[in-house]
């Protein structure tokens, strides 16, 4: 612990190449003499941050990629043929049958009984647990939180299409994406993407409105 030559106004206490003050007194300019260590210190981290942005964003993408490209190839190769076992037999036999043909809709989501959500956590642990071999452990941090966006929006997304009145009615976007789904509930062969379609252009299996 250091202090001031000639002065008993303020002491330092230093560590590295930034000084924090830890006791004051008498004196204000010692105070704004912290809270400029303090923006020093907020300014070296956003410098530090900020080149890494593009590479936080891009991961983060492609984690939601990875995901909404899991959920739909499990929903199609699992949920719809019998070596999907009883993943196949909950999403046939629950939630196509609480919401086939013109029955597409109701007051609140059924879907508690056979929920086939906590299959999704298998292809969700795979990517983390890989990932976390070989990522820095920031790229592992972003990585985790986007999976976990992720994965929420897929269930919320399917849970919405199916409640009656909900919130998201009035934007267009929301009731496209909504009609696709409902399409894939009258023709279970196709649209099995929840919220990007594109995927099943790919796999050959999108089916418009």
């Amino acid at each position: 612990m250091i202090g001031f030559e000639g002065s008993p106004l303020c002491r330092l206490c230093c560590s590295g190449p930034n000084c924090s003050i830890i006791e004051l007194s008498g004196s204000g300019w010692c105070a704004k003499l912290a809270l400029k260590a303090e923006e020093m210190v907020l300014l070296q981290t956003v410098s530090r941050l900020l080149p890494l942005l593009p590479l936080y964003l891009m991961t983060a993408v492609a984690t939601h990629l990875v995901i909404s490209f899991a959920q739909t190839l499990m929903h199609y190769k699992l949920g719809h043929h019998r070596m999907g076992g009883k993943f196949f037999h909950n999403h046939i036999n629950f939630h196509h049958t609480y919401y086939s043909k013109d029955h597409l809709v109701s007051k609140t989501y059924l879907g508690d009984e056979c929920n086939n959500t906590p299959f999704f956590f298998i292809p969700v642990f795979l990517v983390g647990a890989c990932t976390y071999l070989v990522l820095p452990l920031d790229l592992f941090v972003v990585q985790v939180v986007a999976c976990a966006a992720s994965f929420y929006a897929h269930v919320f997304f399917d849970n919405e299409y199916h409640v009656e009145g909900s919130r998201l009615q009035r934007f267009a976007w929301f009731r496209r994406k909504q009609e696709l789904h409902f399409v894939h509930h009258r023709h279970a062969n196709s649209n099995f993407a929840v919220i990007h379609f594109f995927w099943d252009r790919i796999l050959g299996t999108y089916r418009t409105t």
